[in-house]
């Protein structure tokens, strides 16, 4: 009981350094500033329940965040949020206590599926490889660390620093 609040401190910390660098979302603009224009058009109250959904997070209102993420996915399916969404359902899903790391791995899996050129993927795949490695699964960790660096090596993600951080302290 006491490693499971230790890890969901951990995530709540690692969740609340993410919304406080640049406002919020890291990678994929804040509620104010959506994510880049190459995604899908913004549909009518989309933009409405995201704020609501993220500000959910912000308050660290996580189950009530969890429910208007995935009421925003209902109603806006393919909506220019969509990615951003399942990006924070996975974060969610390991902040919850318990945390559910099935359905984490799932929303990361889906953004990564769905939305493979979208800003989070470098965050989301990251966070999949962390995943995994909770889950036991330290060879398909160490696959996603890689691929991370891999495939985003080039840019400036700090989803590649992070995966070098990870791959050096538990490899």
């Amino acid at each position: 009981m006491r490693q499971l609040k230790q890890q969901s401190l951990e995530r709540y910390v690692d969740i609340d350094r993410r919304l406080s660098q640049g406002g919020g979302d890291s990678a994929g603009g804040t509620a104010s500033n959506p994510p880049d224009s190459a995604q899908p058009q913004e549909l009518a109250g989309e933009a409405d329940a995201y704020r609501n959904a993220y500000s959910q997070v912000r308050s660290q209102q996580f189950n009530a965040a969890i429910v208007a993420f995935k009421q925003l996915l209902q109603d806006f399916p393919d909506g220019k949020y969509a990615a951003n969404a399942h990006y924070w359902l996975g974060e969610l899903y390991l902040v919850i206590v318990p945390p559910n790391l099935e359905l984490s791995r799932r929303e990361f899996s889906l953004l990564l599926d769905q939305y493979p050129d979208n800003t989070k993927a470098p965050d989301a795949m990251y966070k999949l490889g962390k995943v995994y490695f909770e889950k036991g699964n330290r060879e398909k960790a160490r696959e996603y660390m890689d691929r991370v660096i891999s495939e985003f090596g080039s840019g400036n993600s700090s989803a590649v620093k992070l995966a070098r951080d990870f791959l050096r302290q538990n490899y």
